[in-house]
């Protein structure tokens, strides 16, 4: 398992990258010398609205000495004083930071399937540079030669392209069938992403999830220390070359029966959702049995568990009324004692629910409609939590919750494309929206029951608590438009009205 791999990767820090000529201090006047605005205003940068002080090195692995391609992790001061580490690649003489195309991501993609170990690079140089502290482990899944069959020495010559939708990652795609995600803020320990898909696809068997083809981890010690410290640096898996997003997917064809002149079945309309609450329930069912690996076994919640539930979504509702403007801040204010009233059920469950390893961040946009299926992709829960929050057990149904708000979203996006391109309201849609948002829902959660039961998943659908989650998921999406994308600012706007059947009220 991926555990016992760490184990045994982390007892050798002893290999050689090859010379390069190149210093660890070469490296860092390079991380130095980058554009700290380009930095700051990058997809993947976490900090929005912050600006970059300095950079520092923290640890360098040459992946090809020519070029040469290098890996850096960086220190990144922040204005507030706070520090984020961060994967950078560099490349050429001088070095400079790597773009699409130039081969430094291909690097690291052939050090995987060569299973390399590469050492940092010494922090000082002759009898005092001391043994190896750190060192970057490059490791190929079974999966991988039989994506690429021969990877070792095919990979080289693939062609490849930048995936073109990274955010918290720089993504990239060899011949259409391997996408190396290389994450570019780095938190101590392990990535979820690469936890949940070696699980999923090894111990579960999981079909729903592209397969694993390798990673790669930073290994460091301390000094004079004997336990070892890992960062997930990258994951690749199997690239889904026909998968469609499922998010777009399902707003253009909303919006095309929306505009159409003849009508449109409601259960063909909604057959989607019903597929997603199967897919859901798989999901769900496979990572309910925990194949004999101690992080992945279910246990029921505590009230210690509930308590902070309810703490956290109160504090996420008064953070989003904060942070909300405009009309959609005087809506939130209105329905904010509902909202809160509602949160109480945390606290007040009749029995507790079981919690599971979960998605984490499950929406329509993590998820490919492709020929040969559905498949569930970005199991890094958000990206700006702390490592420890998103590797922790949750109850399924956020990941139920967060679906059918996405759900929501997508039909409400529907309508709004649809009236914006036809110039005004629709006199005659060829498919009743509001009946398509009421009867997807409903499909949804039949289908995911009925699989639940099927598998014979021990997880109980507790209505209060879905909605509860519910609610403070549109929460959180005030919170996250208002900070990073306030024209999405609609969505959880017309999702709360919906919520609380408010949507025919006029507006002051």
């Amino acid at each position: 398992g991926l555990h016992g791999r760490q184990a045994r990767d982390a007892q050798d820090l002893s290999t050689s990258a090859g010379s390069s000529g190149l210093s660890f201090r070469d490296v860092a006047r390079a991380l130095e010398d980058l554009d700290r605005a380009e930095i700051a205003a990058a997809r993947w940068f976490g900090a929005k609205g912050q600006t970059v002080r300095a950079v520092a090195l923290d640890e360098a692995f040459v992946l090809d000495p020519g070029p040469p391609h290098v890996l850096a992790i960086g220190s990144v001061e922040l204005e507030d004083g706070t520090t984020q580490r961060y994967t950078f690649g560099l490349t050429g003489r001088p070095l400079r930071a790597a773009a699409g195309g130039d081969g430094m991501w291909r690097a690291l993609m052939t050090a995987i399937a060569g299973d390399r170990l590469i050492a940092g690079l010494p922090r000082t140089v002759g009898a005092a540079a001391g043994p190896v502290t750190a060192a970057l482990v490059c490791r190929a899944a079974a999966a991988l030669d039989q994506i690429v069959p021969g990877s070792r020495a095919t990979i080289p010559a693939l062609p490849e392209r930048g995936l073109g939708a990274d955010q918290s990652n720089t993504s990239t795609v060899f011949d259409e069938r391997l996408l190396l995600k290389a994450f570019r803020r780095l938190q101590r320990g392990l990535n979820p992403d690469l936890e949940l898909v070696t699980f999923l696809t090894e111990e579960a068997g999981f079909a729903a999830v592209p397969p694993l083809a390798g990673y790669a981890e930073v290994v460091s010690t301390a000094a004079g220390s004997a336990t070892a410290e890992m960062s997930t640096v990258a994951l690749v898996q199997a690239f889904v070359a026909d998968g469609a997003d499922a998010f777009e997917t399902i707003a253009e064809s909303l919006t095309a029966w929306l505009l159409g002149s003849g009508d449109v079945g409601i259960d063909s309309a909604t057959a989607v959702a019903s597929d997603l609450g199967a897919l859901t329930a798989g999901l769900h069912a496979a990572l309910a049995d925990a194949h004999g690996a101690p992080d992945f076994e279910p246990r029921l919640a505590t009230q210690d568990d509930l308590r902070r539930w309810a703490h956290g979504a109160l504090l996420q509702l008064v953070r989003a009324i904060e942070v909300t403007p405009g009309e959609a801040g005087m809506v939130l204010r209105e329905l904010a004692p509902r909202i809160a009233a509602e949160l109480t059920v945390f606290e007040a469950l009749a029995r507790p629910p079981l919690l599971t390893r979960v998605h984490g961040d499950f929406h329509l946009g993590q998820v490919l409609i492709a020929p040969g299926g559905y498949r569930i992709v970005d199991f890094e829960g958000e990206p700006l939590g702390p490592l420890e929050e998103r590797r922790a057990h949750q109850s399924p149904l956020r990941d139920a919750a967060s679906m059918l708000r996405s759900l929501d979203h997508v039909g409400r996006s529907a309508g709004r494309r649809a009236v914006a391109r036809n110039g005004g309201p629709i006199e005659s849609p060829g498919l009743d929206l509001a009946a398509w948002l009421g009867h997807s829902r409903a499909r949804f959660l039949d289908a995911y029951q009925a699989g639940l039961r099927a598998a014979g998943a021990p997880i109980v659908m507790d209505a209060a608590l879905l909605r509860a989650f519910e609610i403070e998921k549109e929460c959180y999406e005030f919170i996250y438009a208002s900070t990073y994308l306030p024209t999405w600012l609609w969505a959880p706007t017309q999702g709360m009205r919906g919520l609380f059947k408010d949507e025919a009220r006029p507006r002051r």
